[in-house]
């Protein structure tokens, strides 16, 4: 069944001069993927099929807006380029019309080796029936890349193909700062035999989705924290195993070895009325609550400096899903406009997630402060550069519009990108505003969704 309205389906069939991309998403939301990646990207909706796991969207070289890494969209699980033209799978031999038709699109990008190459199905259950041919053919490929000479180690791009039920095969790259490194976009927990519940599996994703390497200086031992809502303990119980000192809200019983346990104070009243008697690092909510007002009590801690980390849950309506995102951004943003402060905001639908998305907010310290400085003022330079009619960075030289604009596509790095109110703000800029190796929290590596920081008066 198709999802799309007409103002989001397009009216013309891609042409050669398109790029066309491929994002994953949980079964059930393609629509709301759909608009998100039209908002981003500008261009059309080719394919969103109900519960397929995947959409499509092309645009035109020319038009197309790049700086769009899968960490910074709510409801896409990996984002790839890939190429129009399916590749059928009818014949016995099934790597090399893979191979040919993989070789042909770097060819045409300007690509001439890749790191490693993946195979994958949409995360649907006729999705995983292909999950045996992919573990056949992923193999074969890479020896026939390696006998190529087309694997290196340190390559930018990562050969994706995409296989479908009705027996085609997408072919595509994934450059790797602005890709998910896990396979389908899934990252994989084990669930902890002591966990109070498998809530706890939703935490442990976030921190690993949003903070990433800086999970370790954001989340040091003694550090303190309340979690809203905390019964039977599930959040609770991560933090604790990460050092953290918690204060757990709710009027239900905490289980397991949370009960009488010397990291943990249990306070069994409303978490809409509580309130701390001094700041704490870390604020965690996970609340069945409308969204809205889960957001204007995390928005309330952060205004009035009761936390500088929260990571919450919204639980999102069953229509409108796309409006409820954006009305609890607006919500966030301007709660911290008013109190002047800055922030960063990432709202992700995680894997463990279910009718739901997983938010996060950081007052930046100095150290991120500065990163976001210098991130403003490459954005400011590469404004001037448009406003004046200079070109804009294009990536290596390769021949012709289209391999220029997919190399600039593909270089781009989320690590420079500020979200202003309009996503078509989001332009391209020339260095990165923090080194990969950064330790600090993912999302302060990656402002994608940062209010942009107000400049400080000088103290006479």
């Amino acid at each position: 069944m198709d999802l799309i309205s007409a103002s989001l389906k397009m009216t013309r069939p891609p042409s050669a001069d398109t790029l066309v991309w491929v994002g994953y998403c949980r079964a059930g939301f393609e629509r709301d993927l759909a608009r998100e990646l039209v908002d981003r990207l500008g261009g059309e909706v080719i394919e969103a099929t109900e519960n397929a796991g995947y959409v499509r969207v092309c645009a035109a070289t020319n038009e197309v807006r790049f700086r769009v890494a899968v960490q910074d969209l709510t409801f896409a699980r990996q984002l790839i380029l890939t190429r129009e033209a399916a590749v059928q799978l009818i014949s016995n031999d099934r790597v090399t019309p893979i191979v040919d038709a993989l070789q042909a699109f770097m060819v045409l990008h300007g690509i001439d080796h890749v790191v490693d190459c993946r195979v994958e199905y949409p995360d649907t259950n006729d999705g995983k029936a292909l999950s045996r041919a992919a573990k056949a053919i992923e193999p074969r490929l890479r020896e026939r890349l390696a006998a190529n000479h087309q694997l290196v180690g340190h390559a930018k791009f990562r050969a994706m193909v995409f296989l479908t039920p009705d027996k085609q095969a997408r072919i595509g790259l994934a450059d790797l700062h602005l890709s998910a490194n896990d396979p389908l976009g899934i990252p994989r927990f084990r669930m902890p035999p002591d966990a109070p519940s498998r809530s706890t599996l939703k935490l442990a994703e976030a921190i690993h989705v949003f903070l990433g390497s800086g999970q370790d200086e954001a989340m040091q031992p003694d550090m303190r924290a309340v979690d809203l809502g905390a019964a039977p303990g599930g959040w609770t119980w991560q933090l604790m195993q990460r050092g953290l000192r918690v204060t757990a809200v709710d009027n239900g019983a905490l289980k397991g070895d949370l009960v009488d346990n010397a990291m943990v104070k249990h306070l069994r009243t409303d978490g809409f009325r509580y309130a701390p008697t001094v700041p704490v690092d870390w604020l965690v909510c996970d609340m069945v609550e409308q969204p809205a007002r889960i957001a204007t009590l995390v928005a309330k801690w952060l205004a009035n400096g009761w936390a500088r980390y929260a990571i919450f849950n919204l639980k999102l309506p069953m229509k409108k899903r796309h409006e409820e995102v954006a009305r609890c951004r607006e919500i966030i943003g301007e709660a911290m406009e008013e109190a002047g402060k800055s922030y960063i905001l990432q709202l992700k639908q995680l894997y463990h997630d279910r009718e739901e998305i997983t938010g996060f907010v950081m007052l930046p310290n100095r150290k991120a402060r500065f990163a976001h400085h210098l991130a403003a003022h490459h954005l400011a330079a590469s404004d001037e550069a448009r406003r004046v009619g200079r070109p804009a960075p294009t990536g290596r030289k390769t021949g012709g519009d289209h391999a220029r604009v997919a190399a600039s596509a593909f270089s781009a790095s989320p690590n420079t990108t500020l979200n202003t109110s309009s996503p078509s703000a989001s332009v391209a800029a020339k260095k990165p505003a923090l080194n990969l190796s950064s330790t600090l929290p993912r999302a302060a590596a990656s402002p994608w969704s940062a209010k942009p920081l107000p400049k400080q008066k000088k103290r006479r």
